[in-house]
């Protein structure tokens, strides 16, 4: 029967400090609050408290590069001791949990004690999260690899709640080593289970977990890169489509254009966000190799860690290769779409220019019109009597301006007026429309 003593379960955690159209400074506010909740949450779920001073260093995320959170309480009637600490490096923020239980534990009891110690994992802040690696590692007391098997599938269950197929195994330490990928790649999660030999080979893991947080990282950083690579080869090919159903300019209006011509800035950028792709995935795969090939150094000769080198030589092999195909696939529809932009650019020069023309034409109708009418406000203010005898200019002021009484100068006059501006307006706007056919003959 497998028993495992003082188990443990870890968690490492990665956020990118800017993401698209997200700056840093905006990205750090959100953080603190983050790291400031766990603090907040450690006080309501085991009654811990910190000094001023500890949550402090905890929160200065600009001037102190590492800090820890270390906690000690009971939760679900059992001690429970660990800590949050966090990172500060060049392009992202690191969170490392670390809850462990002193004692020894039957495969059911430990899987209970992980689901206490999930009430400590804090959800993931709102920002960029390029993924994350649960452990769950402790000393046998006694048990055998079958048992080890099995045992990690209930621990996956446990964590994701459904089941799970072991991807590799291998061994470090002296222990069996299981691990667990989700069954999707925009899940960029994994699991690993560490099994040890001894008390001995677990008191050494704790040598490693720098080297697993760094590892680990650049692991995420190749899988958010090329699941964000597929994002961007969809929005490229979409967007390609709909620029190319816009061709034909001569029936599209002014709005219509313009959100062609985003579409064409978008095309470029998003060409541009695919090549840094491949280059983050190129450089975090060189990465990746040293920092396993110093985790083996300092390992044990008889150590087995090729399921992590399996993982980087699936990457290697497939996700560059895939990326450049992609990107000499779209370069050629790139120099399409700068000739169509440049058609498009041109067209919405002349449909601007005829809409501000139109506009100020408009603008000469309704001024003339303004203009006449007040000129003939003040030559008519003497002469109601005689614009009145007029029996169709009278009908028309009459229905023009019905507010005043009939007969009142004030309303012959000003509807004279409103009925001179009009006709001042249309004859303005005749010789407007006339006008260039006139001058092209």
């Amino acid at each position: 029967m497998l028993k495992l003593v003082d188990p443990t379960l870890n968690l490492f955690s990665y956020t990118l400090k800017q993401g698209l159209g997200v700056g840093e400074p905006e990205t750090r506010k959100v953080y603190v609050k983050f790291l400031d909740a766990l603090a907040e949450q450690l006080h309501q779920k085991l009654n811990v408290s910190f000094t001023p001073e500890q949550k402090q260093k905890f929160l200065a995320l600009q001037e102190k590069t590492v800090a820890d959170l270390p906690f000690t309480g009971n939760l679900n009637n059992q001690q429970v001791k660990g800590r949050y600490r966090r990172w500060n490096v060049s392009d992202n923020y690191q969170l490392f949990f670390d809850g462990y239980v002193d004692g020894e534990y039957q495969a059911d009891q430990v899987i209970k004690l992980i689901e206490s110690l999930q009430y400590l994992i804090p959800e993931p802040p709102k920002l960029e999260n390029i993924g994350k690696t649960w452990m769950l590692s402790g000393w046998l007391e006694s048990g055998t690899n079958l048992e080890g098997t099995e045992f990690a599938k209930l621990v996956y269950k446990c964590l994701f709640k459904k089941d799970g197929v072991s991807q590799g195994s291998g061994e470090f330490l002296g222990g069996k080593v299981v691990e667990f990928w989700g069954d999707k790649i925009e899940d960029n999660c994994q699991l690993l289970v560490i099994l040890y030999p001894d008390e001995a080979a677990f008191r050494e893991c704790s040598n490693f977990y720098l080297g697993w947080l760094d590892l680990l990282c650049y692991r995420h950083k190749i899988i958010w890169a090329y699941e964000k690579s597929l994002l961007l080869k969809d929005r490229l090919v979409s967007n390609y489509n709909q620029i190319v159903e816009m061709r034909n300019t001569s029936h599209l209006n002014l709005q219509k254009l313009m959100d062609a011509m985003g579409k064409l800035s978008q095309f470029a950028i998003d060409l541009n966000y695919l090549e840094l792709q491949y280059s983050t995935i190129k450089v975090n795969l060189e990465k990746y190799e040293n920092k396993l090939a110093e985790i083996q150094a300092k390992a044990k000769p008889t150590d087995d860690l090729q399921f992590l080198q399996d993982f980087c030589d699936r990457a290697k092999q497939h996700y560059p290769k895939q990326i450049q195909k992609d990107i000499d696939n779209f370069r050629p529809c790139l120099e399409i779409l700068q000739s169509l932009t440049d058609t498009i650019r041109g067209t919405v020069e002349i449909r601007k220019a005829e809409s501000d023309r139109n506009f100020q034409a408009v603008v000469g109708i309704v001024g003339v019109g303004l203009s006449t009418g007040g000129t003939v406000a003040s030559a008519a203010a003497g002469f109601p009597t005689e614009i009145q005898a007029n029996h169709t200019i009278n009908s028309a002021i009459n229905t023009l301006v019905p507010i005043f009484e009939p007969g009142s100068g004030l309303r012959v006059i000003l509807g004279f007026s409103i009925l001179s501006g009009i006709a001042a307006s249309l004859v303005t706007a005749i010789i407007i429309a006339v006008w260039p056919r006139i001058f092209r003959r």
